[in-house]
């Protein structure tokens, strides 16, 4: 078992201004915040293709563009999701986020939807997630919590309030 990994992704879906960006997972900020400062490491070598410094880390949430092929109830087969976030990627780019191309594997298996997966970037620098959010006392994590929620507040606001997918066929235990 080699765990997650993200690589860039060169082909699948290109981006453009009016393309629809999806995110699950929406109602849980403490959720959203542990999971990406958890995953910040993964996203080293990435950072590292772009130029950042060392000791920088990028705090990310995963989306998917929605298409044709992957619509919103599409996307989220097999993921437990029943509700999701939507914004142009323009209105993204425009409060000042990236989105990357990457893929997703976990223990080197692809993520089917892996052609319109991106990774919508919150924050990125130096020291961005407090040590005391991993190894923190309860207390410590609350206030780690609480000092990166504004981060994540006006991401989800840019993303709009959260919609029904309905009855979704397949529905397991969440992909990501």
């Amino acid at each position: 078992m080699t765990g997650p990994s993200i690589r860039w992704r060169s082909g699948g879906h290109k981006l453009q201004p009016d393309t629809d960006v999806l995110r699950f997972e929406v109602e849980d900020l403490n959720r959203l915040i542990k999971k990406a400062a958890g995953n910040a490491d993964l996203y080293r070598p990435l950072q590292t293709d772009r130029g950042h410094p060392a000791d920088w880390q990028a705090l990310v949430l995963s989306c998917f563009a929605v298409t044709d092929e992957w619509t919103p109830a599409r996307l989220a087969e097999q993921t437990g999701f029943s509700r999701y976030r939507l914004a142009r990627a323009e209105v993204l780019g425009a409060a000042g986020y990236e989105l990357w191309p990457t893929e997703i594997f976990i223990d080197d298996e692809a993520d089917p939807r892996n052609s319109v997966h991106y990774d919508l970037v919150v924050a990125i620098g130096p020291g961005i997630v407090p040590p005391a959010l991993i190894t923190g006392t309860p207390a410590e994590r609350r206030a780690a919590r609480a000092e990166l929620g504004p981060l994540f507040e006006r991401v989800l606001d840019v993303l709009g309030e959260p919609k029904e997918i309905g009855p979704v066929p397949g529905a397991g235990g969440p992909v990501r």
